[in-house]
């Protein structure tokens, strides 16, 4: 048997997620602890929860990337933690995870008014340490998460520190652009900042499409939006400047988190087959307030508005 690792020992629970072969997109089915394609006779397995559904020579290509932004997060203080993203009011992120369980409720709110209470098969885009998936698993939806990142302090392999509950979801190593997914096996995909991480963004909402049912919906929130390309550019530029003196390291530009452009968004949607929405998230006067703040900081000014697109056709 070829596959990117053995192992023996008793079956693992089975996966509500028809997962396929990265190679041959033949189905998997659990074998041991892990996933086997018998088209290929090839197993891929499952550590710590997670499906390693990677190619060997895609992990190693996205390697250093992946431990870059491993390590800005940690010396960021960005970590898995219990209960988030409820968190301390002394929390030093305090004020952003805030924001972010703000927009998430919004999110949520929204996907509801298009898809009725539920119950959900819902895929999280970029889950990272899966938050958002638990918060999803606890209304009662049933959910997949996806990440490169598997790390066990931040990453796929972290969710139990949030909540003992992220055992129930389905968790495999994988991208966004070439997800190891039957078509049309969910109702909600969520990216939760996680969208401006996609190297080709028509690609990637082509990929989405095709594991989202028809009349399914598409949420993303979180993600930088300019109005300018320039300006997203610029940002980009400043981040590896930083990154580049704390680090002493040669950086890659195809590596790096990108950002979305408003004006581009709608035809990129549109070409992909989703009809989207674009909903703000504060008030205009607050949105004014921290677009002034931000140009008279840095020169330029991203929103982070959530993005709802329904599948047509």
């Amino acid at each position: 048997m070829s596959g990117e690792a053995r192992a023996t020992g008793l079956a693992e629970a089975p996966s509500w997620v028809g997962w396929c072969c990265s190679y041959c997109s033949a189905p998997l089915e659990p074998h041991g602890h892990g996933l086997l394609c018998r088209a290929e006779d090839r197993w891929f397995a499952t550590q710590d929860g997670v499906h390693r559904l990677l190619t060997e020579e895609r992990r190693r290509e996205l390697l250093p990337a992946v431990e870059m932004d491993q390590r800005v997060r940690r010396d960021e203080g960005w970590r898995a933690e219990p209960g988030l993203p409820d968190v301390a009011p002394g929390h030093p992120h305090a004020r952003a995870w805030r924001s972010r369980a703000a927009r998430f409720r919004q999110a949520r709110a929204l996907a509801a008014g298009r898809l009725g209470p539920g119950p959900w098969r819902v895929l999280d885009l970029g889950a990272g340490c899966c938050w958002t998936a638990i918060g999803l698993l606890e209304d009662g939806h049933r959910v997949a998460a996806v990440d490169v990142n598997v790390d066990a302090e931040d990453g796929l392999r972290g969710a139990e520190r949030v909540s003992p509950r992220a055992a129930a979801i389905d968790r495999a190593e994988a991208e966004m652009e070439a997800l190891p997914a039957e078509p049309a096996s969910f109702d909600l995909v969520l990216a939760a900042a996680s969208l401006h991480y996609a190297a080709h963004l028509t690609r990637t909402l082509v990929e989405l499409r095709r594991v989202t049912r028809r009349g399914g919906v598409f949420v993303a929130f979180d993600s930088p939006v300019f109005g300018r390309r320039q300006d997203g550019e610029a940002m980009v530029a400043e981040r590896m400047r930083v990154q580049a003196r704390r680090y002493s390291v040669p950086l890659d530009r195809d590596g790096q988190p990108g950002y979305l452009v408003g004006d581009e968004l709608p035809s990129l949607f549109r070409t992909a087959g989703w009809s989207l929405e674009v909903h703000a998230g504060p008030g205009r006067a607050r949105r004014w307030a921290w677009d002034l703040r931000e140009v008279l900081r840095r020169g330029r000014a991203a929103r982070f508005p959530i993005l709802l697109a329904r599948r047509d056709g």
